[in-house]
């Protein structure tokens, strides 16, 4: 296992998603009053992001909605476009599986059958089982957390941590299930900042903050995270012209051109767990 990996992690999710309160699954954004969920962002910005990995020579963990990916297969071969990258589990309505915004406690029977559902559904998709998992607007508790062991994950990555001194690990968090946590630190004027690219991609934070960031990671496993339509579709500004959707699509090759130059190797999730990053 090598010492130091980074990771781009992709949640591929229906658009603009928001938690509703007394509704299980996310909605998208209104658009002219219409909540409905939307997927067409997330295809198109999923094709650009895909072109930039594949052009950099990065492979990708993609944490898939169920729904989102059947959806998006209706209209293209996802199967094809991911076939270089690692599949993972993000739900499959971006259920908010712990209640915090729904409001509605599910039951255990509940969040096993959603998970349930969402693994056979990727395995119809992509003839491929997801061992990793990262919550819907990263709600994540213990009860959750033992669903996923129960039912053979072998990780998790919906919880931030903090790099120590520059390093940053997997850990185990429940049984034989790990966590690989997404990155936090601090930009350059000492202010918290987490490697979620939403941020930038909604004009809150400079190219400058998450290049810092990563300037500061010496060892472990580094995870960066956006979403799939965020470089088409935003919250406040909702649908982007195409100067600002290239904007992003630029943005996104400078940062990971930024940790290539650092000497930082990118793996998968899966790669670095099972110790094949670097072969």
């Amino acid at each position: 296992m090598t010492m130091g990996c980074a990771t781009i992690t992709i949640d591929v999710d229906r658009d603009v998603n928001l938690p509703e309160y007394g509704r299980i699954e996310g909605i998208s954004r209104a658009r002219d009053g219409d909540k409905a969920p939307r997927f067409d962002s997330a295809a198109k910005g999923l094709k650009l992001i895909v072109s930039v990995l594949n052009d950099l020579g990065i492979k990708g963990t993609f944490f898939i909605e169920a729904e989102t990916a059947k959806k998006i297969a209706e209209k293209m071969n996802i199967k094809e476009l991911l076939k270089s990258h690692e599949i993972a589990c993000h739900g499959y309505r971006h259920e908010d599986l712990t209640g915090e915004q729904s409001g509605i406690k599910l039951s255990d029977e509940q969040v096993s059958s959603i998970l349930d559902e969402s693994v056979a559904t990727i395995k119809e998709v992509f003839n491929r089982k997801p061992i990793g998992f990262r919550a819907p607007y990263l709600h994540i508790d213990n009860r959750i957390l033992a669903a996923l062991a129960q039912k053979g994950f072998m990780y998790d990555s919906s919880i931030i941590k903090r790099l120590d001194r520059g390093e940053i690990y997997p850990y185990r968090i429940y049984g034989a299930l790990i966590e690989a946590p997404i990155a936090s630190g601090v930009d350059r004027a000492g202010k918290k900042i987490v490697s979620y690219l939403w941020p930038l991609h909604e004009g809150q934070r400079n190219l400058s903050d998450y290049e810092h960031l990563i300037s500061r990671f010496s060892a472990g496993l580094f995870i960066l995270a956006t979403h799939s339509w965020h470089l088409i579709e935003s919250y406040d500004f909702g649908l982007l012209p195409e100067e600002r959707i290239a904007e992003n699509v630029s943005w996104l090759r400078s940062i990971l051109k930024t940790a290539i130059d650092l000497g930082i190797e990118f793996c998968t999730v899966e790669e670095y767990l099972l110790g094949k990053a670097g072969d």
